[in-house]
């Protein structure tokens, strides 16, 4: 199974920068929770946040951090997920294509918006990310090249779809190790489009 997330930004969303600055304030809390170690520059890695991984808190004499502390980088996932369902001008939705590459369904997911922008007339960006393969930038306008944008977006919203496709993947999944994700995102992005059967 794979699954693909994606985050739908209109344009004003886009040229306004509204959603990343949302984001980037979200970081900043981050940055500044005593309970965590997350310092300016660090990316936030779905998987790793959900395995708990991160620095431990200076206070800490453990090499790792202690089950508190890996609770706390868990819980920056649903923090986040909390933060997109707030995000200005932006929809999110899942798509999930049985027994495929990560490449395919994200392929047959812009293949599928691209259609969509056409048949309306209109065009936009988003940002796709599979459970899998690095999250980019598409331009989906009424044209078939599909190819990623140039430009790219706002770098740190690449995160937020990771945050999207990792969530959507433990939901439907139902990895044992993981049973603490199954809900979150049909509880925290009921507004969620999809998933989308491809």
């Amino acid at each position: 199974m794979s699954i693909a997330a994606w985050l739908h930004l209109d344009a004003e969303a886009l040229e306004s920068k509204a959603a990343a600055s949302v984001w980037a304030e979200f970081r900043e809390r981050l940055y500044t929770d005593p309970m965590l170690n997350i310092r300016r520059g660090d990316t936030l890695r779905a998987r790793k946040l959900a395995a708990g991984q991160g620095r431990p808190r200076t206070t800490s004499a453990r090499r790792g951090p202690n089950r508190a502390e890996r609770w706390g980088y868990q819980y920056v996932l649903r923090r986040g997920l909390e933060v997109i369902a707030g995000l200005p001008g932006t929809t999110v939705g899942t798509a999930q294509a049985p027994g495929t590459t990560a490449t395919a369904t994200a392929e047959a997911l812009l293949a599928q918006l691209s259609r969509q922008h056409r048949a309306q007339g209109t065009s936009a960006f988003a940002v796709v990310r599979t459970n899998t393969a690095a999250p980019a930038w598409y331009d989906l306008t009424p044209t078939p090249d599909r190819a990623p944008c140039a430009t790219d977006g706002p770098e740190s919203l690449l995160e937020a779809a990771e945050f999207v496709a990792y969530c959507a993947y433990q939901h439907h999944a139902r990895r044992h190790s993981r049973r603490f994700l199954w809900q979150w995102l049909p509880e925290l992005l009921s507004d969620a489009e999809g998933p989308l059967a491809l």
